[in-house]
């Protein structure tokens, strides 16, 4: 059956945030009050994003159904001698399919036309966060790992005092 690929507009909200959820999931993710939480955060959050234009989201249809969805956020960005001297950079996230349609191009026609947009609008880079699953759909289309470090921070008390 043929893609209909077309952007997702705040009627969408909710697919994205099923989606969302169903992303980490798919991760492996099965804490249901982290989720919720994450879920109403997101909420807000999305509503927002679309409305200002800081976030385009695809959302691609098969036979009348919604089969996936994805997003690319707007991120503020530190202009570097890199060639980036834009104040924002693309960010693409929350790639899901729906598992009936999953290994039928649904996730790779989103990948393209992402690529596509960044090309029209003039962003020479985009990244993401590749889940182990993901990471062979984003190599087909010249995505490359790069290398980044994280440390998580503990919040709350420290040193007898609250922050």
């Amino acid at each position: 059956m043929k893609h209909q690929l077309r952007e997702a507009t705040t009627r969408d909200i909710e697919t994205l945030i099923r989606h969302r959820r169903g992303m980490f999931e798919d991760m492996g993710v099965h804490d249901i009050e982290a989720l919720d939480a994450a879920d109403s955060a997101y909420r807000k959050w999305i509503k927002l994003a679309l409305m200002k234009r800081v976030v385009v989201g695809w959302i691609v249809e098969v036979g009348g159904e919604i089969a996936g969805s994805c997003c690319l956020w707007l991120q503020p960005a530190l202009p570097n001698p890199e060639g980036e001297t834009r104040l924002h950079r693309p960010y693409l996230f929350s790639m899901f399919t729906e598992p009936q349609f999953r290994r039928k191009g649904v996730a790779s026609s989103i990948v393209r036309q992402a690529v596509e947009w960044c090309r029209k609008n003039g962003y020479p880079r985009l990244t993401l966060h590749a889940s182990k699953k993901g990471r062979g759909l984003y190599a087909k289309y010249g995505f490359t790992r790069t290398w980044e470090m994280r440390r998580q921070i503990k919040i709350g008390r420290v040193k007898g005092r609250a922050h």
